[in-house]
């Protein structure tokens, strides 16, 4: 199998934060980390709204947000098969096993509390980014 050239830092990342604070300082850790296509919304929904019109890598998610939550947009997205190949990685303050456990049950691709390491952050971006990566291009090749 010949894979293109993998590239994370070009990779459209979405920030779903209703925390104006917190989607500050997470757009402004991917800028620094060198990440090219970053932008954000304050809820699920607007979420929902913004995958509709332009295409996402991976969507860093809250789960406690107004209007429609983390949890059922999670399930929204790994529902519709235009959207369930989307990586996401919950980054929120719900921080307990069974919040974990359903993430990924739902198809989260991993789980970060806040207030999050940066280092950390980057490296489960990056992983989360190079396995879809591979797993688009095993379905291509299938």
């Amino acid at each position: 199998m010949n894979l293109p050239p993998f590239e994370p830092r070009k990779a459209r990342i979405l920030v779903v934060e209703d925390t104006n604070m917190m989607r500050v300082m997470m757009l402004r850790h991917l800028s620094q980390a060198g990440y090219e296509n970053v932008d954000s919304v304050e809820d699920g929904q607007q979420c929902l709204d913004y995958i509709a019109e332009k295409p996402v890598d991976l969507i860093l998610l809250d789960i406690q947000m107004p209007v429609l939550n983390g949890y059922d947009t999670l399930k929204a997205i790994k529902a519709d098969p235009k959207y369930k190949d989307i990586a996401v990685i919950m980054v929120t303050a719900v921080d307990n096993i069974e919040s974990v456990a359903q993430c990924i049950a739902d198809g989260a691709e991993d789980y970060m509390a806040k207030l999050f390491n940066p280092i950390l952050l980057t490296a489960k971006i990056d992983t989360s980014l190079e396995l879809r990566h591979l797993r688009m291009a095993v379905a291509a090749n299938a």
